[in-house]
């Protein structure tokens, strides 16, 4: 039974749109409300929304510093209750934050309990801990109920929140910042609260000011956890771009410890890095094979920190010296957090969006917000000091005729009726008479009347400095500067993190922290690697089928080296990958060892294969790598060029299909030998050494002699021995090249050949085949085919083949086409490197080559017989020298039916006295002395030779 189709029942919600249409439209705004409302911090408070509500919830709350602690979860159930509908978890972590002293350079939260410690353990349960704001969290929303900041609704609008809290110091500097948002990242590292504020007065002061000039004032981070920053031209670029990173370096000595012995003591660690963590990452260093060796004078490694302070010590045996133990130090800081790096990412929302800000435009967006905070806050303080004097005015004039207003007041019917009375009477404002209305029988005392007439001039002189300051920007930045100065000696402390300019500090010689040691490498086929000491390797009698690799591996390479030689593998795609002989790991003799690829990071010996290794002592000898192409090409770069701290760098440019096959280490002022090449096709031969120019690393090399495309070398060895013969090389009807002795000849087409010659194979279509007969010197009687020496070749188009030993003779090539054309090429045109080059263009798609033949004498004549017996002779200065590509001229004019089926040249007087026999289909045949035919202009359309019927026609010529 045929299975029932069910239709997809239509959907109207379902809208047909392309994805390129959709993200933009659906995707971008989601990334962009995922920084806005949860991961990136607003410019002018520092803060990201959780953080905001955190403290605003507090306040709210009443966990003020002089009162006693809430628990965590009373103040995180009310958060999340009013204003951030979210999970606790959420919540109760970035409170832990604000309260760790080791995380928030200034703590906002005030915690009691376990707020979790510098070794990496999290702090106790919400319901355990306890918690209120501190003294300068306070500061951060100061003012805030004179309404100086926009109130929004909450998730519910059944509350009002704060949209940015008013902040009275650069929090976003202070305490840093650090998130990751939908396709956005933030990383801003804490500073110190007293350059921050002297910074943002600098920048008030001279707005034009340069990031250089308020460096002058902020040194660089100031870390929570201290540490040192090395590398000042690092933070300058961080802080005008708002990317970068500085080096970050832990706070150590060497110190003679109480049982006599030297130790590291370690009392400030890097920021953000767990203490405990990194003890033991250095505890298990010392027992694995790559740094047990830099690290065997370690005895103990122990944390001494309590109550006081932080203090761990790694202590050294008895018997090491101290510039062991600083070798040592230097060993940790590369290869371990004890030196790490800051990230500066300084992305932020300004202006509702996510920027990356430099440290002067953070100045910039934090003066510019406390200027509209102050003005608001100045504008509300005036409008009710103005409210006020308005209302204190009134009162005055009222004492001075307050029987008449009392009066007044009893003859009226109401309290609406008074206050209409009194307006209309006297003169006063609704409010004035409101507030006389209210005014307590004891206020007209006359205490009272002096005690209005001083506020009155109290307000008055009040009311002046408000105007003064909206009025004037000067004025308003004075006060931003006397509160900043007030924060600044108020809650201000010393600076944690030292700074050291010279970035060279950071910098660590590997070289210095080598232990030298001989050492001998080896490596197998699928890339397993090791070291042993040398003299373990002397002592032990290895033998190499003793190494235990895996079925079908096998060892390539025994090196002798040094751990503090740099390793160089060269790829088949043309890269050289480097490590020093101390990152290779130490194995025992029958042990296979590591992959290379898990040793050297970016190599993948799945997608490349080594095909050479070098131990290298010396970047600066007077020595060059030969590097060898699969397409017959070389290329020498001196050994400086491959002098660099990458680990991966290009060795040469390749082609396509190219590959690199080996990579000789060579003296410079050697002198040049010959190389033995061989082929995946089996060419074997053995070439000179050409002299080379030492090229840079990232150019392509220099090609010594073609293959096609089917064939590549194998291999390339330098030899002392090489043969200069002669032979004869022989194309038989199969197509199937061979050397033969040069007293021999092959049945086909043969040439007389030499070790320095080349040889032009000429095809009927026109191309002309080059290859150098060394090439061909050793492929003996067997032969190779001609398709495997070139690509497209055909063997049945073979027309004749020539060996050229001088390109620079005064020789032409004679050019003979079926359509009866005729070209003179001189022989210089076919010199150079090439597998095949157009040697004849054709004016007819129907012609082709009938005959090449090589012509040193002069005074020559060309001889063309045709199909129909048509004969014609010329001289041969009638044709003119034509390049590769032309097309020739017309030798003899043919009927339509008609072809030209002989050509040759008449090179001299010998020639005249030969006789040009002529048989038919038919088996007629004409014998012509030469010297019978008369000499024609070219062109013509010639003479007959013998009669030819209509069937029949000249099968063969031949000329004795």
């Amino acid at each position: 039974m045929a299975k029932k189709q069910t239709s997809i029942p239509s959907d109207k919600n379902i809208i047909k749109i392309s994805i390129e249409e959709a993200m933009p439209d659906n995707y971008l705004p989601y990334a962009v409300e995922v920084a806005k409302d949860r991961a990136l911090p607003d410019v002018r408070d520092g803060l990201k929304p959780v953080h905001r509500r955190i403290i605003y919830g507090s306040y709210m709350l009443k966990a003020f510093p002089d009162r006693p602690y809430y628990k965590s979860a009373r103040i995180v159930g009310d958060i999340l209750g009013k204003y951030h509908p979210h999970g606790d978890t959420s919540v109760y972590d970035a409170m832990v934050i604000l309260a760790q002293d080791f995380t928030t350079r200034e703590p906002l939260i005030d915690g009691q309990g376990n707020w979790g410690s510098q070794d990496g353990d999290n702090a106790a349960a919400m319901r355990y801990t306890e918690a209120k704001l501190t003294p300068i969290a306070m500061e951060m929303i100061r003012d805030i109920e004179k309404g100086v900041v926009n109130m929004v609704d909450n998730y519910s609008g059944s509350e009002k929140e704060p949209e940015v809290l008013p902040v009275r110091y650069p929090n976003l500097l202070v305490n840093g910042a650090f998130g990751i948002a939908v396709g956005l990242a933030t990383n801003i590292p804490p500073h110190n609260l007293g350059e921050t504020i002297d910074a943002s007065i600098a920048y008030i002061d001279n707005p034009e000011i340069t990031t250089k000039e308020i460096m002058n004032y902020v040194k660089g981070p100031d870390l929570p956890t201290g540490g040192i920053i090395i590398g000042k031209n690092s933070l300058i670029s961080a802080y005008e771009t708002g990317e970068g990173r500085v080096t970050l370096r832990a706070k150590t000595s060497i110190e003679r410890l109480e049982n006599g012995r030297l130790g590291i003591v370690i009392t400030e660690f890097p920021y953000r890095r767990s203490k405990a963590k990194l003890l033991q990452t250095i505890s298990e260093m010392t027992a694995d094979k790559k740094h047990s060796k830099a690290l065997e004078a370690i005895s103990d490694i122990r944390d001494e920190s309590d109550r006081t302070g932080v203090r761990a010590v790694i202590e050294f045996k008895k018997s090491i010296e101290e510039d062991m133990v600083d070798k040592v130090l230097k060993y940790l800081f590369k290869r371990t957090d004890l030196q790490c790096n800051i990230s500066f990412n300084m992305v932020a929302l300004a202006d509702g969006k996510p920027q990356t800000l430099g440290l002067k435009s953070i100045l910039h967006h934090y003066v510019n917000y406390q200027k509209e905070v102050v003005t608001k806050r100045t504008e509300r303080e005036l409008m009710i000091a103005s409210k006020r004097f308005h209302i204190v005015e009134g009162f005055i004039k009222a004492i001075g005729i307050m029987d008449e207003i009392i009066e007044t007041i009893r003859a009226s019917k109401s309290k609406k009726d008074a206050s209409k009375n009194l307006m209309e009477k006297f003169g006063f404002t609704e409010i004035q008479t409101e507030a006389i209305l209210e005014l307590m029988l004891y206020r007209l005392t006359g205490l009272e009347i002096v005690a209005f007439e001083k506020e009155y001039k109290e307000l008055e002189k009040e009311i002046k400095r408000l105007n003064k300051i909206l009025g004037s920007e000067k004025e308003l930045f004075k006060v931003i500067k006397k509160e900043l100065l007030e924060i600044k000696e108020k809650y201000a402390g010393a600076r944690k993190t030292a700074v050291v300019e010279n970035d060279e500090e950071a910098k660590i010689d590997v070289e210095e922290l080598i232990i030298e040691e001989d050492i001998v490498i080896t490596m197998s086929n699928e890339g397993f690697i090791k070291r042993i000491p040398l003299k373990t390797y002397n002592r032990s009698n290895a033998e190499v089928s003793d190494i235990e690799y895996r079925e079908g591996d096998f060892n390539r390479y025994i090196i002798n080296s040094n751990t503090k030689d740099i390793l160089m593998f060269f790829t088949d795609k043309g890269n050289m990958y480097q490590t020093k002989g101390i990152n290779i790991p130490e194995f025992k003799w029958k042990e296979k060892g590591e992959r290379l690829d898990s040793i050297i990071r970016g190599l993948d010996l799945n997608e490349e294969k080594i095909i050479a290794v070098h131990s290298i002592d010396n970047l600066n000898e007077n020595k060059d790598f030969i590097l060898f192409t699969s397409s017959g090409a070389m290329k020498k770069t001196e050994i400086s060029k491959f002098n660099t701290n990458y680990t991966k760098i290009m060795a040469l440019k390749l082609k396509n299909t190219e590959e690199l096959i080996d990579a000789k280490y060579v003296e410079r002022d050697r002198e040049e030998r010959f190389i033995n090449i061989k082929t995946e096709l089996g060419l074997c031969f053995t070439i000179k050494e050409p002299k080379l120019e030492v090229a840079d690393r990232n150019i392509m090399s220099t090609q010594v002699f073609n293959l096609c495309s089917k064939d590549k070398v194998m291999s390339v060895e330098f030899t002392e021995e090489f043969s200069h013969k002669s032979f004869n090389i022989c194309i038989d009807k199969m197509g199937t090249i061979k050397a033969l002795d040069e007293s021999k000849g092959g049945r086909g087409i043969n040439t007389l050949t030499n070790s320095s010659s080349k040889i032009l194979v000429f095809s009927e279509d026109g191309v002309v085949y080059s290859i150098p007969a060394i090439m061909l010197q050793n492929i003996g009687q067997t032969g190779i085919n001609i398709t495997e020496l070139w690509d497209d070749i055909n063997k049945n188009n073979i027309i004749d083949i020539i060996s050229v030993e001088n390109f620079k003779e005064e020789t032409s090539i004679y050019f003979f086409t079926k359509k009866g054309m005729v070209k003179k090429t001189p022989l210089g045109e076919f010199e150079g490197e090439y597998l095949s080059t157009i040697g004849y263009k054709f004016k007819n798609e129907k012609d082709i080559l009938i005959n090449v033949q090589f012509n040193k004498e002069c005074n020559e004549e060309v001889i063309l017989i045709t199909k129909k017996a048509m004969c014609i002779r010329f001289d041969g200065d009638s044709v003119n020298y034509m390049g590769k590509i032309a097309s020739g001229v017309t030798g003899i004019s043919l009927k339509e039916d008609d072809e030209v089926v002989y050509a040759s040249l008449l090179k001299d007087k010998k020639d005249l006295n030969k006789n040009i026999i002529v048989k038919s289909l038919k088996s007629n045949e004409e014998k012509v002395n030469v010297s019978d035919i008369k000499s024609q202009n070219r062109a013509g359309r010639g003479k007959p030779m013998m009669m030819i019927v209509m069937d029949d026609y000249v099968k063969k010529v031949e000329m004795k």
